[in-house]
């Protein structure tokens, strides 16, 4: 029994042996492998382009650079003769000319660089379009690029404008408009999605974005109440109703109305009795029956009832009513102010009308019949809505920029796209103590009836428009810490970071107020890839892989 144990020991020490042993074989034999291919390849590794596959396609593996990862015929950041510069001014460790090199020459981000700085238009000398048209590089869109359709439609309310970055560099010493980016092969540009576009000339505007409130036209707005105390015998219009000027709304039952009108037809009755008295004793006295003293005492009294007559008319009138023209009946008397249907209808003589202003809508009715009213109590609200008030709080930094005449565009909260145009015709006085903002105002047409009083909304204001702006879209533009740039092209596959100033903005393009001009063609869509090349190399040519 022992021999057997001792036998299975003995096998398995020898199978743990020959185990422990596989590893360094193993090594062995990778080794031997890696020996006979390089002794056949001549030790040279393949390029990684070889691997994955040349996109550019006919490039031969000789004409490769492979620092840059593109066709070494082509790279300029080698080669900068290809793009015009003096290869014996060139930085060829950082792709830039060497009085741009700011890794060789930190001096320059200090100093800036002598006469490439344009004060007058914030730009680099050497790229402002203002100053240099003839740097502009006009060119045409690749048959598979569709040409822009450039709208010249109004102003676009759709979108806020948005605000400028802070600058974390001084755009002055700023090197990034010496950068250029190169892809391997145009098919290498379609793989990393990348699109072109033309600078085109179009109308944009310049816009403020405010907070505005709707309120109704204040000068054709009115709180109707009645100038007598009495009771609402009668209401005509109800919340709502459309009314015409000089429409009843309701009857009010006062007696102080009554008093007034039987004042007038007292004075009345007196100025006809005195008037003949008068007459009679003018012509007794001049046959010599009365005495003149007589005369002018009737005289006298005659006056003193005209005078009493117009007091009479006076407090009518006072109360709201028509003054009753000369020859006016003692019946008509009673209907005085009320329309005739009316007057036909209620023989009282105490019914005092309260009517509408002017055209317009009761947007408040607060009177029911049988209320006793008094002149302080409002009892209808009367408002042309046809035209309405949009109040807005501007910005003290911005309300510089407003004045009287521009135009307001105007979408209340909860509007399906619907907006209200108009233009400012006021302006506030003071600063808001609390908002440090400044109120201006506009009227805006609402014969559509869109906008209800007290609302809010959007409202945008344009400070200036122009018809004829230099623009580009807007995916064409990227902030790279110290301005705003495109990527001009400059060949199929090369593009020059071009430093541009930007002005309005709309729902689809950006307005250029520096830097470009019509005709160039710029990345549009997948300007963020070229972007990421130049600030990962932060200086120099960027080279985007052939991935």
């Amino acid at each position: 029994m022992n021999d057997k144990n001792s036998e299975a020991v003995g096998k398995r020490s020898v199978v743990r042996a020959i185990a422990s042993r596989i590893p360094t074989l193993l090594v062995l034999a990778i080794l031997g492998a890696v020996g006979v291919w390089g002794h056949r390849t001549g030790w040279k590794a393949p390029k990684f382009s070889d691997l994955v596959g040349n996109s550019a396609g006919t490039v031969e593996a000789e004409d490769w650079c492979v620092t840059h990862n593109v066709p070494d015929s082509r790279c300029i950041a080698c080669h900068p003769e290809l793009i015009g510069e003096d290869g014996a001014q060139w930085c060829k460790e950082h792709g830039v000319a060497e009085s741009q090199c700011t890794i060789c020459h930190p001096e320059i981000l200090t100093t800036g660089v002598a006469g490439d700085w344009c004060k007058e238009h914030g730009l680099p000398e050497s790229g402002c379009t203002l100053c240099h048209p003839e740097i502009a590089r006009p060119g045409e869109l690749p048959a598979s690029e569709p040409d822009i359709v450039v709208s010249h439609a109004g102003v676009d309310a759709t979108l806020d404008a948005e605000p400028r970055p802070a600058s974390v560099r001084d755009p002055a010493t700023c090197q990034s408009h010496a950068m250029k980016v190169q892809f391997a092969s145009t098919s290498a540009m379609a793989k990393a999605g990348i699109r072109l576009g033309k600078v085109v000339e179009r109308q944009m505007s310049d816009s403020i974005m405010v907070n505005g409130e709707v309120d109704y036209d204040r000068t054709k707005f009115a709180r109707v109440s009645s100038r007598v105390s009495g009771t609402a015998t009668r209401i005509d219009r109800s919340l709502g109703d459309h009314v015409r000027a000089g429409e009843v709304l309701a009857l009010i039952d006062s007696p102080e109305i009554g008093k007034a009108k039987a004042e007038l037809l007292q004075a009345l009755t007196v100025v006809e009795v005195t008037s003949q008295a008068a007459t009679r004793l003018q012509v007794s006295s001049a046959a010599g029956f009365r005495t003149e003293s007589d005369r002018l005492a009737a005289e006298g009294a005659a006056r003193e009832a005209q005078v009493r007559l117009f007091n009479a008319r006076q407090a009518l009138s006072n109360l709201g009513l028509p003054a009753p023209a000369e020859g006016t009946t003692r019946e008509s008397i009673a209907g005085l102010g009320l329309p005739e249907d009316i007057a036909k209808a209620t023989p009282s003589a105490s019914l005092f009308p309260l009517v509408a202003p002017f055209d317009g809508v009761v947007v408040t009715r607060s009177v029911v019949i049988g209320e006793v009213v008094d002149p302080t109590q409002p009892l209808f609200e009367i408002a042309d809505t046809r035209v309405m008030w949009i109040t807005t709080d501007v910005p003290q930094d911005e309300s510089q920029r407003v004045a009287l005449g521009q135009d307001l565009i105007f979408r209340p909260d909860g509007a399906d796209g619907d907006t209200a145009a108009g233009q400012i015709t006021w302006v506030s006085t003071a600063v808001d103590e609390t908002t440090r903002t400044v109120k201006w105002r506009a009227n805006v047409d609402n014969k559509d009836g869109l906008l209800r009083a007290h609302a809010f909304g959007r409202a945008r204001i344009v400070v200036r428009a122009t018809p004829n702006a230099i623009a580009v879209q807007n995916e064409a533009v990227q902030w790279e810490g110290c301005c705003h740039i495109v990527f001009v092209r400059l060949a199929d596959d090369i593009f020059q970071t071009r430093k541009v100033r930007v002005g309005a903005k709309d729902a689809a393009f950006t307005e250029i107020i520096g830097g470009v001009l019509p005709g160039e063609v710029v990345v549009t869509t997948g300007s963020h890839v070229l972007k990421s090349e130049i600030l990962k190399s932060n200086l120099g040519a960027g080279c985007c892989a052939d991935e």
